[in-house]
């Protein structure tokens, strides 16, 4: 029998437990327990634009359109604040994406 390789993901390390719960909670379908994860955890590492990019997404697929683009907007200006403008261009779109269906 051939064994299932566990796929490791960009946050996901042996430090950052946390990933890891959010992670189960989207594969248990538990929707609202990650986003409450990444909201915390957006709140105690301020200056991580992924994970307020991460945050964004998550409130988008929940519905929650004002906080998706607070988050997204946070994720925007950390981004363009270290000097990541390709990743800051990309935010961008989604952030406009955003605004442009909730027109």
């Amino acid at each position: 029998m051939a064994r299932k390789r566990r796929q490791t993901h960009e946050l996901e390390t042996a430090q950052d437990p946390l990933m890891s719960r959010v992670r189960r909670a989207r594969q248990r379908g538990q929707e609202r327990r990650a986003t409450l994860l990444l909201r915390d955890a957006c709140y105690r590492r301020r200056g991580e634009a992924k994970l307020w990019t991460l945050y964004g997404v998550q409130c988008l697929r929940n519905g929650q359109l004002a906080d998706a683009e607070a988050a997204l907007s946070q994720a925007v200006w950390l981004r363009t604040r270290s000097r990541e403008p390709h990743k800051a261009a990309t935010t961008r779109q989604l952030l406009q994406r955003l605004r442009a269906r909730a027109a």
